[in-house]
């Protein structure tokens, strides 16, 4: 009973070692979501620290995906997608107040020569190119943009999936409208939804992308050995695919299955497939296992990874909890000491 209370009652601290590791994975949207979720779960009394860090973490997601807006507005504009580059461009201006990036997405706009007070003749209003996809979801959190309200479905699938590594891309621009609707039904939490689209095409996408997919799906709704058979049948089918292999790890980390982690890391790390991230989680286990040397030494690796600010978050908050208050500001000072995105 204890286990199962624990699967369908994620604490705040779960669901952000959860976002991190989806941020490490540059999964800077399912992070932010994590983060959400955390936040809205942190109770009246929950520490001020926790609720800043919650924050800050929405913060540097957000800025992750105003420079994935930022990135694409050039794309746009070099292709002569005017309307898209604008769209694009005032996303940026909802998604971060970093001084930076709002000069240069203005810099940009003005290279292109279109005038802030001409926007609204330069946009015409989008059509949708996937009819069957429900648009007028509520927001659930209001202190956060909801910019997928200021998109078209199809474009603001196409921002989902340029989230993705190139390969996973490519893979996914070609699936389809009813897929792309389903995807964008789980991102928006409709899960009864997403499962039914998924359903609706799984004769037509490749096997791995249909099982992982839906296993994302079962996971967030604590279907807990129905995600875990979809996982594994993604993995089965084709042993090349990260995403599969990553929530699949995170799956029976959740669940403090220690020794069934780790041939699924060791897999993750033997083939390049989010290899540092796995690292992290390995860290992450051995300190569940309470091999608290081991976590240190793996985290202190990883400070020169390509998941630095989070290993030196968690080895920094290590430290502090085992009382190395000077090695805990060494740390901070060498790795946290100033905001680095």
């Amino acid at each position: 009973m204890k286990r199962l209370f624990r699967i369908f009652s994620k604490s705040p601290e779960d669901l952000l070692s959860q976002g991190d590791r989806h941020l490490a994975s540059e999964g800077y949207f399912e992070a932010r979501t994590c983060y959400e979720d955390a936040l809205q779960k942190c109770a009246e009394d929950a520490s001020a620290a926790l609720k800043t860090t919650l924050q800050e973490r929405i913060a540097g997601a957000n800025y992750k995906l105003a420079e994935r807006n930022l990135q694409e507005a050039k794309f746009s504009f070099d292709r002569g997608e005017v309307s898209r580059a604008l769209d694009h461009l005032d996303l940026v201006k909802t998604l971060t107040y970093d001084a930076l990036l709002l000069e240069k997405a203005e810099d940009l706009r003005q290279t292109y020569s279109i005038p802030e007070d001409k926007q609204d003749e330069a946009v015409p209003a989008s059509s949708s190119a996937c009819g069957s996809c429900s648009h007028g979801a509520a927001p659930a959190h209001e202190e956060t943009p909801q910019f997928h309200d200021t998109l078209a479905p199809h474009e603001y699938y196409e921002l989902l999936i340029r989230q993705l590594p190139d390969d996973q891309y490519q893979r996914y621009s070609a699936l389809g409208e009813e897929f792309a609707c389903a995807y964008l039904a789980a991102s928006r939490d409709s899960h009864l939804e997403a499962l039914s689209g998924f359903e609706l095409c799984s004769d037509t996408i490749p096997g791995d992308i249909y099982w992982c997919e839906k296993g994302k799906v079962l996971h967030r709704l604590g279907k807990i050995p129905e995600a875990e058979h979809a996982f594994r049948a993604s993995v089965e089918i084709n042993r090349l695919n990260a995403f599969a292999w990553l929530n699949l790890a995170l799956l029976l980390q959740e669940g403090d299955r220690f020794q069934e982690i780790q041939p699924v890391l060791e897999t993750m790390i033997t083939g390049g497939l989010f290899a540092d991230t796995a690292r992290l989680i390995r860290a992450d286990v051995l300190v569940g296992r309470e091999d608290l040397d081991g976590a240190i030494e793996l985290y202190v690796e990883l400070l020169t990874s390509s998941v630095k600010t989070s290993a030196a978050e968690k080895l920094h908050q290590l430290l502090i909890e085992m009382d190395r208050h000077n090695d805990a500001a060494v740390i901070f000072k060498n790795y946290m000491g100033k905001c680095c995105h």
